[in-house]
């Protein structure tokens, strides 16, 4: 049953402004060489011309298609050099050139740090709209959403992880008394996502101690993200005095090793799988099936998660670092509840996609959830 939800056509027009966005690259492995103007320019057209046709792009090309001041003879002889620096690649032998990995990474480094924002059509906002709308309102599923979303706005495959523990504010916790030796943790955090476990203790803990320990966890922990409050429990720097102290030190290392192992318990959200096969139908260039993007989440959960950490769009180009993922890119954005980053989304797609289209939509949709997320948690 879908719940009530406050969305309204308003919060997907929050925040459009330019983007303004570093290019990074988890799976470099090695330095891209300095190119000199003619040698650059070549290769981002060779680049922008395979995107755009998706067939090797030859130097009689490049003539009949731009405007350059030097002549075929010439524009061989670069497209020559570049590929000899790993830049460019023959399939065939009297075929144009293909970019390789490395070339797009230096097509990446070398994209405008500041695009204009995403302006999506009627249709695309009614698309957006009813996708938030068939879900409730809720942190989950608008993650879930929004992942959605980038798939369908792009043809590629949506990834998400949920607001990662560690990285969550904490509102509430409760130890509650539930046998001999037993005490039932509840933690509440700002995101709306319960935790809860079974702490095992040597001897029962009396209830009004178990309260007065709740009582001084939640004065001084609350509003803290996980990572710091496993950190003060850790240090010993914060510690109950008086009645409190014979239990706590046992329920603050139970509680400090729980916080450490949180991590495993969130998911990564994939979406769109059918839709991007369908789209790019048989392939040369990507060497991947179904099954296998699934059995990626972990792969790719890293990746989201190193995004979380940074402010810009990540684009990792990772044939070179995975086969199972040649020919394809991941680019990666977090979303943030307040100015606290707190979870990643973005799209797995083709080496030969439009850049600049794909990142505008993921600024897009992660500033329009950071607000939304925000809004649900004042």
């Amino acid at each position: 049953m879908v719940g009530k939800s406050n969305f309204n056509k308003e919060s997907i027009n929050k925040k459009n402004t330019n983007v303004a966005i570093k290019y990074l690259d988890f799976s470099a492995q090695e330095e891209l060489d300095d190119l000199d103007y003619r040698e650059e320019e070549i290769l981002l057209l060779v680049i922008e011309d395979y995107i755009k046709y998706g067939v090797p792009v030859s130097s009689l090309q490049l003539v009949d298609r731009h405007n350059l001041k030097w002549s075929s003879a010439t524009i061989r002889s670069v497209l020559s050099d570049l590929s000899e620096k790993r830049y460019l690649f023959a399939p065939h032998r009297s075929a144009g050139k293909i970019p390789t990995p490395k070339a797009y990474r230096y097509y990446i480094k070398k994209l405008p740090i500041d695009l204009p924002p995403f302006k999506p059509s009627k249709e695309k906002q009614n698309i957006i709209q009813r996708e938030f709308l068939c879900r409730k309102f809720e942190i989950p599923g608008v993650i879930e959403s929004s992942c959605n979303i980038l798939s369908i706005l792009t043809n590629y495959i949506g990834i998400a992880i949920p607001p990662i523990p560690e990285k969550t504010i904490l509102r509430h916790i409760e130890l509650i008394d539930v046998g001999s030796d037993e005490i039932l943790m509840v933690l509440l955090t700002r995101s709306g996502t319960v935790y809860s476990r079974i702490i095992h203790v040597d001897e029962r803990i009396p209830r009004n101690i178990l309260d007065q320990i709740s009582k001084f966890l939640n004065e001084n922990f609350s509003g803290m993200d996980l990572t710091e409050i496993y950190q003060l429990l850790t240090t010993g720097n914060i510690s109950p005095v008086g009645e409190m102290y014979r239990y706590a030190s046992m329920i603050m290392n139970t509680i400090s090793l729980y916080f450490k192992t949180l991590d495993d318990m969130h998911d990564v959200i994939i979406t769109g799988v059918d839709r991007f096969f369908e789209e790019i139908g048989l392939r040369e260039d990507i060497h991947i099936d179904i099954a296998s993007i699934y059995n990626l989440k972990e792969f790719f959960k890293e990746i989201l998660i190193k995004s979380i950490d940074m402010e810009d769009i990540v684009v990792s180009i990772e044939g070179d670092r995975n086969p199972q993922l040649f020919g394809l890119s991941i680019l990666t954005g977090s979303y943030s509840m307040g100015d606290k980053r707190i979870g990643a989304m973005g799209v797995v797609g083709p080496n030969r996609m439009n850049y600049k289209s794909v990142i505008q939509v993921i600024e897009y949709i992660r500033l329009m959830i950071s607000n939304m997320i925000t809004k649900l948690n004042r």
